[in-house]
């Protein structure tokens, strides 16, 4: 990380930092206090802060900041003849320079051949294989698993290499097929459905969502797959009108079923505070009603309209027959997923997992 610092300099409103790339950042003296990653400051076990927050001066000012004899840190001599540390690495990352992780956004014809996939067996064999697997997530949105055992024991068994199945009201595992009724839900049914993401109506909406072939015979019944990232990014270049209102107006969703009355809102278009798109929550089926001023409500429908018509645009459709032995993983903030109507027998056991736990894994594995 030292590679990313150019200079710095204090100054009364804290330390002012030039990265190699000409960016510059100020840190204030009250916050770097409050972040110091030294003993004293920082349990080095739990990583959780030691130091009174509120015991601090609000007028502090470090007395001297050298570079550290290895170049990894920070040393900052406060006054009182106390000193702490903090990395390079954690002032580049608060200051955005760390680069995101690989996200690939795409349309059916720009996927790649092969489809974005892994074998069980090189899950089973232990974290690598588990690493693979999830940064496939991480950077397509879905993985394909082969040679999965199709059984509901095999399932739980390939979930739990991830993290505990997330519990909702359908469990923690659940059995999909047509002829099971249940819970009040379309897909439990032969028809077709149309690109969605899950649990709109849970203020945890879960992060990932497994499905396993247990049985299939009859014709139709492929998986449909859209890339909700792609489709919000194009919105947002050709109606960047539309894009700001899916990403204001909160859209409630609804699960009403015996004993049940589930009930949360959101946009579509969720951001965190940097204003990255976090999270794509889409589910016409269970959007529950909701009014607002004519003039918003107009505007609300013609956005929503025009996201749908992204939705509903095959180009964007990646569809995948799943059959025995074969298994799709789906991340449920991104990629909308949906059903052809089909005849005959089809049985599906999944999960869901909850999105702490995923970007738990995925970050004790990529960087342990």
């Amino acid at each position: 990380m030292t590679n990313l610092l150019h200079h710095f300099t204090s100054t009364t409103a804290g330390l002012s930092v030039t990265w190699t790339n000409g960016a510059e950042t100020l840190f204030p003296w009250f916050w770097l206090r409050d972040h110091g990653e030294d003993a004293i400051s920082l349990d080095q076990t739990t990583q959780q802060r030691k130091i009174d927050t509120f015991a601090i001066d609000p007028a502090i000012r470090a007395q001297r900041v050298i570079l550290s004899p290895d170049q990894r840190y920070l040393e900052l001599d406060w006054p009182e003849h106390t000193q702490s540390l903090i990395s390079i690495a954690r002032l580049a990352d608060c200051a955005g320079l760390i680069e995101a992780p690989l996200r690939s956004l795409w349309q059916a014809g720009s996927l790649p051949d092969p489809l974005p996939q892994i074998d069980y067996a090189e899950i089973a064999a232990g974290d690598v294989g588990v690493r693979d697997w999830l940064q496939l997530i991480q950077r397509w949105g879905f993985a394909l698993i082969h040679n999965t055992r199709a059984s509901e024991d095999g399932t739980r068994q390939l979930a739990e290499h991830i993290a505990p199945a997330q519990h909702t009201i359908f469990g923690s595992y659940w059995k999909l097929a047509a002829e099971l009724r249940e819970h009040a839900d379309t897909a439990y049914s032969t028809q077709y459905l149309a690109p969605h993401t899950d649990a709109t109506y849970y203020h945890d909406a879960p992060g990932l969502q497994l499905f396993n072939c247990l049985e299939f015979e009859g014709s139709g019944g492929e998986s449909v797959l859209v890339d909700g990232f792609a489709i919000a990014r194009t919105l947002q270049q050709q109606s960047p009108e539309h894009y700001a209102v899916l990403s204001q107006v909160e859209v409630p969703g609804q699960y009403l079923d015996n004993g049940v009355n589930l009930q949360t809102e959101r946009p579509v278009l969720r951001h965190d505070r940097k204003g990255r798109l976090l999270q794509v929550s889409f589910n016409n089926y269970d959007r529950a009603p909701f009014l607002l001023p004519p003039a918003d409500m107009a505007a609300f429908y013609a956005a929503y309209s025009a996201f749908n018509r992204h939705v509903l645009d095959q180009r964007n459709w990646l569809k995948i027959p799943l059959r025995p032995g074969m298994a799709l993983i789906l991340d449920n903030w991104r990629c909308l997923h949906g059903r052809m109507g089909y005849t005959g027998k089809r049985v599906f056991y999944g999960c869901y997992h909850n999105r702490a736990d995923y970007d738990s894994r995925l970050r004790t594995l990529t960087n342990p």
